[in-house]
């Protein structure tokens, strides 16, 4: 009986019923690099031609605001560094400041862009990530001009002092 146990234990582990797993490598196992997945590629976004007009318009409005900004520019600076450490309240001091006052009214339209330019991203971003891009990348110019127009109003004030 001794020598029948082996047998009957032997025996028993190459039954074949039930689903057993293979004993073949995975493809995890090898050395293989890792494939990147083939995507195809995106189909290109386009703006609708209402779209495009907004844009457009926008983008006008903004070249019509930076070029009334840079022709007042100038002047504002000379009599900001005119007014340089002048006393508060005297008559360099308010002329400065009125003078900055207006050039920052005066970019009103290319500050209403950015806004209106931060819309339609909003909008377009519940929908198509595609049509998101190209509108960021229209208002880049108008947005970092804005910002370029901060600054130096900033600088300005400033120089004037508050």
């Amino acid at each position: 009986m001794l020598r029948l146990t082996p047998l009957i234990l032997l025996a028993s582990c190459g039954s074949m019923e039930g689903q057993f797993p293979s004993l073949e490598r995975r493809s995890y196992e090898n050395n293989d690099p890792i494939a990147a997945p083939v995507t195809a590629p995106a189909a290109p976004v386009s703006m609708s031609g209402e779209l495009r007009a907004q844009v457009n318009a926008l983008l006008s409005r903004h070249q019509a605001a930076q070029a009334a900004y840079i022709g007042r520019l100038d002047a504002v600076r000379a009599v900001a560094s005119r007014a340089s450490g002048s006393a508060a309240g005297s008559e360099g001091w308010v002329n400065a400041h009125v003078l900055l006052s207006r050039l920052d009214k005066v970019r009103d339209d290319s500050v209403a862009a950015v806004r209106a330019f931060d819309t339609l991203i909003a909008d377009a971003g519940t929908g198509d990530s595609g049509l998101v891009a190209l509108l960021t990348d229209a208002q880049k110019p108008v947005a970092d001009d804005v910002a370029a127009q901060n600054a130096e109003i900033q600088r300005l004030s400033r120089l004037i002092g508050e």
